[in-house]
């Protein structure tokens, strides 16, 4: 897979791509308002035929420097109807401020932080992104499953763990553009009615035989609705090499759910990094494949349809595991980011 790449995408942000390429702690946090528009730049609430759409971040400078701008918050005003709409994507870019991109590939990821402004804020992350070497690349991504949460006043965020800023040797950092289009329509169906957090956003670090898994990512307990689907939603990628398995970047695992006696696998690994389509060339190693990611691309989401794993009225457990590795304790710890969430349908 990659990312796609579509004529309304090119069109808002008005750019040509190439075609190929050839040779986490909290920070500084702003609040901006909201822009809602149909055209680059545009203000104000705007319907174009049957799509609406609003603007969310536009060239937002994420960096690290004299001050540290890696996170970036947003209130808006979305839709107060999310049933008038069909369907929900979001529009994606990441640009060089002054042309100036930062030289290595971060790791990046948007969400909505839930109970924004009450006692405990929580992000939940809806999309997951690697940057490129020194250079821009766009994307979109299918938020539909989502659209529960996309609706009203809430407030958005994105993080790119990035080291440089304005003056740095190795770049000025990021220039950050999202937009969410909304296409009007009978609701979906299976229509979704309510994303459950279940391991929000976090990283853990692997094989540590005095950290196990099940005491960082802790069992979740769930109960069922009578009459509903469930889809299980995770992000998944590995990072951290310089050691005998060069994990977990560049070393394949099995990664399981277990909802209550049942389990579902998968293999969390990326080989067609060599397809990866950015603005320009990248450098460094980005046609390598890797555990769930590649530099310059969207990390896909991992569904599964758990409906027949979970009981109606009784409560199911949630846990997570990985196949059995232990690192040797030299070169880089190995760690995954993962995220996961489960989604009911009516």
């Amino acid at each position: 897979m990659r990312p796609v790449t579509t004529p309304l995408l090119l069109a808002l942000f008005g750019c040509e791509l190439v075609a190929t390429n050839d040779t986490t702690e909290p920070a500084t946090t702003t609040t901006a308002g909201t822009t809602t528009t149909a055209d680059t730049g545009g203000d104000g609430d705007t319907t174009t035929g049957e799509t609406d759409m609003f603007n969310l971040f536009f060239e937002e400078h994420v960096y690290f420097g004299a001050k540290n701008q890696r996170q970036v918050d947003i209130a808006v005003d979305l839709p107060d109807d999310i049933d008038a709409y069909n369907n929900v994507k979001g529009i994606f870019r990441l640009s060089c401020p002054n042309g100036l991109c930062d030289h290595w590939d971060r790791y990046g990821t948007f969400g909505i932080v839930l109970d924004a402004e009450g006692d405990s804020p929580t992000y939940l992350e809806l999309d997951r992104f690697i940057t490129p070497y020194r250079t821009g690349f766009s994307w979109d991504a299918d938020l539909t499953d989502v659209m529960p949460l996309l609706q009203g006043e809430p407030t958005f965020r994105v993080f790119i763990d990035t080291w440089v800023g304005p003056g740095h040797e190795a770049g000025d950092g990021w220039l950050f553009d999202a937009r969410l289009v909304y296409q009007r329509g009978a609701p979906p169906s299976p229509r979704p009615v309510e994303v459950i957090p279940l391991w929000p956003h976090q990283s853990w670090n692997a094989g540590r035989p005095d950290a196990p898994v099940e005491g960082q990512v802790p069992t979740q307990t769930v109960q069922a609705v009578d009459g509903s689907t469930y889809t299980l939603r995770s992000f998944i990628s590995g990072h951290g090499w310089n050691n005998p398995e060069n994990c977990a970047e560049f070393c394949p695992k099995e990664h399981r759910y277990h909802l209550g006696d049942s389990t579902i696998a998968r293999t969390v690994w990326r080989d067609d990094c060599t397809e990866t389509i950015t603005d320009g060339p990248q450098y460094g190693t980005w046609e390598y494949s890797r555990a769930g990611w590649c530099p310059g691309a969207q990390v896909f989401p991992w569904d599964t349809d758990v409906t027949e794993l979970v009981t109606a009225g009784d409560d199911t457990d949630i846990s997570y595991s990985l196949e059995d590795f232990t690192w040797s304790g030299s070169g880089d710890a190995p760690y995954y980011y993962m995220s996961g969430a489960l989604i009911r349908y009516e």
